[in-house]
């Protein structure tokens, strides 16, 4: 039952009090194949070593959010959601800073040129310096912030859960434009983040389009459907974009939940290719390839170059993974119980398991060079390593 509540967590549903209802009886009367899959033995072929672990304070709340590890390459940074934000060494874990902010926090943290940058339920968004978490600003939006704000060291970027994306001054905070997207009725809980360069702010809403502004003052760039209404139920026809684009070069990489896989050029939004397949988690591309954690909690594998399918693997239906993160010659997912999944990037076959977080884990994991950092839902920030 637990994935089950958790997938309806998503769902901003009018009688989301009669799903909460329903989902809490006291006894599981799930039939057998809407169950978790069962998680089978397999030989290893490679294990992990957790580096370090440093606690960033209470992870996770009842109304579900997806705080995010941020990076600059050199200093990680992590939020809990009652406002404590920290620094860390990503080699070693050694807290550089703490900060506590008086405010609750719903997103964060996203960090570029010098500035992190969280959200609030209240649609506060709050700049911090990223050397020593010395607020430097707060600026009001007009809706709670499910995605971590970026920006390019000029401007910043953020969305709104109501399908708003907002462009500010990232010295002052100020406000210099907004772009409101038509909502639909049922949508999921979440927005992806934004993409920021120094042309360009790519967004992907939950109406199924991707489109791309200026950072300066907003003009339309260009626009792409990725994904229409199609199904017979709400539910079905739920198209949101909350998996955050992957920029690699030219090219953007993203998915939709009821659509599409999909590889569109930057500049002008082209097609290049699309496959059809459902999910709300961003995708990962490395070494010209793509993975792909669907909604029904597969793994897929692609060449990035033309979409071709390569593996996949459908034994960790229903157990509500993450989205994948590239390790070296592996693929990390983490499901509902905690359970790190290694899978060989070849062929989608296990590699290695084990538990990081009896809580599970929300927010997307992040990969440097030979290091995957997992950020768990019970408040610790882990780094782990492959070895032999």
């Amino acid at each position: 039952m637990i994935p089950a509540v958790k997938r309806a967590a998503l769902i901003a549903l009018v009688a989301a009090s009669t799903v909460v209802t329903t989902a809490c009886s006291l006894f599981d009367t799930t039939p057998d194949h809407l169950k978790p899959m069962q998680l089978e033995s397999f030989e290893r072929s490679a294990k992990l070593k957790r580096v370090w672990s440093s606690g960033v304070g209470a992870s996770q709340d009842v109304r579900y959010v997806r705080m995010s590890i941020g990076t600059d390459g050199e200093t990680l940074f992590a939020s809990d959601i009652k406002g404590q934000v920290n620094a860390f060494n990503r080699f070693n874990g050694k807290r550089l800073w703490r900060t506590d902010l008086d405010q609750n926090l719903s997103a964060g943290v996203g960090v570029g040129s010098g500035i992190a940058l969280l959200g609030s339920y209240s649609g506060e968004v709050i700049a911090l310096n990223s050397d020593s978490g010395a607020e430097l600003w707060r600026t009001q939006l007009s809706s709670e912030i499910l995605s971590a704000p970026q920006s390019n060291g000029k401007y910043v970027a953020v969305q709104t859960q109501d399908s708003k994306v907002y462009g500010l001054d990232a010295i002052t905070g100020e406000q210099l434009w907004h772009y409101e997207n038509p909502m639909p009725k049922l949508t999921l809980r979440g927005t992806a983040a934004p993409v920021i360069t120094d042309t360009a702010v790519y967004a992907g809403f939950s109406n199924g389009k991707l489109m791309a502004f200026n950072p300066a003052n907003g003009l339309l760039l260009w626009e792409k459907r990725i994904a229409s209404s199609k199904g017979r139920t709400d539910l079905e026809k739920v198209v949101d974009i909350d998996g955050t684009p992957q920029l690699v070069d030219s090219i953007l990489y993203v998915a939709s939940l009821n659509g599409r896989v999909t590889a569109v050029s930057r500049g002008d939004g082209r097609p290049l290719w699309a496959k059809d397949a459902s999910s709300h988690q961003p995708v990962a591309v490395s070494g010209g390839l793509l993975f792909l954690s669907t909604a029904n909690d597969e793994v897929l594998a692609y060449q990035a170059s033309s979409g071709l399918e390569l593996w996949q693997n459908d034994q960790l239906q229903r157990r509500t993974i993450t989205g994948p993160q590239v390790l070296g010659n592996y693929v990390a997912v983490v499901d509902f119980e905690g359970y790190l999944h290694l899978l060989n990037k070849s062929d989608g076959g296990f590699a290695y398991r084990t538990k990081v977080d009896g809580n599970g884990v929300n927010a997307a994991m992040v990969s440097i060079d030979d290091l995957l950092y997992v950020l768990g839902n019970n408040g610790n920030l882990m780094a782990y390593k492959i070895v032999d």
